[in-house]
């Protein structure tokens, strides 16, 4: 490849990390996101509606007890399991097992429909997924990982146990990832109020229901978000220190709030570290072990 041609490269993945969310741009970064040593299996029901599908990202190697289930974003109202290829080869090249989901969008759905599924999602899994010794299957053990509404919904599952335990979900979870994540939810948002119209109280508003029996945080955050601004973070950090829940905060200077999720891909590492960060933190929970989860069936 000449000079040339590697820069204009270079600024076109730097550009396309400015706007993740457009299809053009996911399309690109995950055509250059490598996928050897990484099986998938798509479209895997764990209900009966359309939305109700998951990916497996399964490596070839394994290395760890728990699963991964990452939760995409799109205020609720947009986003697929299909645009996070990259995401799916991050998490497996950490040697996790890595599960994402889709679920019910605006208008489709409302709160608490979305949180709901992914529960649902949560519960599937011992059904799609085995371990090479039974021992380790029970109970099965999760970090769960979201960013921007998928991080609200996250935050949502560990500090209100209906969710899990109404879906019939028997899992463990070990820590949980969250990424520019609306924590202190504003209802009158134009993005947020219709589709949270039926909230009564603090029940969709994970600041102030957490307790001290939240597992283990990492909050990130990029200090150029005016998406979904840091304070969010910030706020969340601090609450959970008062309860003495053990909580890391990660601010990066001058990542917005695609930039944040976009550094996860192979090829985009060099934006901001939260892909080091992130790997700290998920192997301290979960350190390699002996019998690595893997899907059943494609």
């Amino acid at each position: 490849m000449t000079r040339l041609g590697f820069l204009l490269g270079f600024t076109g993945l730097l550009a396309a990390s400015t706007t993740l969310v457009a299809c053009g741009p996911v399309r690109v970064i995950n055509a250059l996101t490598p996928t050897r040593d990484l099986l998938v299996h798509k479209d895997m029901a764990y209900g009966s509606l359309p939305r109700q599908q998951l990916d497996i990202y399964q490596p070839a190697a394994s290395r760890h007890n728990a699963v991964v289930v990452f939760v995409h974003g799109g205020s609720w109202a947009s986003g697929s399991k299909d645009d996070y290829l990259f995401v799916g080869q991050a998490f497996a090249s950490m040697g996790f097992t890595t599960v994402i989901p889709n679920y019910r969008l605006y208008p489709d759905a409302v709160f608490p429909d979305f949180i709901n599924d992914v529960a649902q999602a949560v519960a599937r899994l011992p059904a799609l997924l085995n371990t090479q010794e039974e021992p380790c299957a029970d109970p099965l053990r999760l970090i769960l990982v979201g960013h921007s509404a998928g991080a609200h919904t996250v935050a949502m599952l560990v500090t209100d146990p209906q969710y899990l335990q109404r879906a019939g979900a028997k899992a463990q979870v070990l820590g949980w990832v969250g990424m520019a994540g609306p924590y202190d939810l504003p209802l009158d948002d134009p993005l947020v109020v219709d589709k949270f119209r039926a909230v009564q109280g603090d029940e969709a508003n994970p600041l102030r229901l957490a307790t001290s029996a939240v597992p283990p945080a990492l909050l990130l955050h990029g200090t150029a978000d005016d998406t979904v601004y840091p304070y969010h973070s910030e706020r969340l950090a601090t609450r959970l220190q008062q309860l003495a829940v053990p909580v890391t905060l990660r601010e990066y200077a001058g990542t917005n709030h695609t930039r944040l999720l976009g550094s996860l891909a192979s090829t985009l590492r060099f934006l901001n570290p939260a892909y080091e960060d992130i790997e700290q933190f998920v192997e301290q929970l979960d350190p390699p072990g002996r019998c690595p989860v893997r899907a059943t069936a494609s």
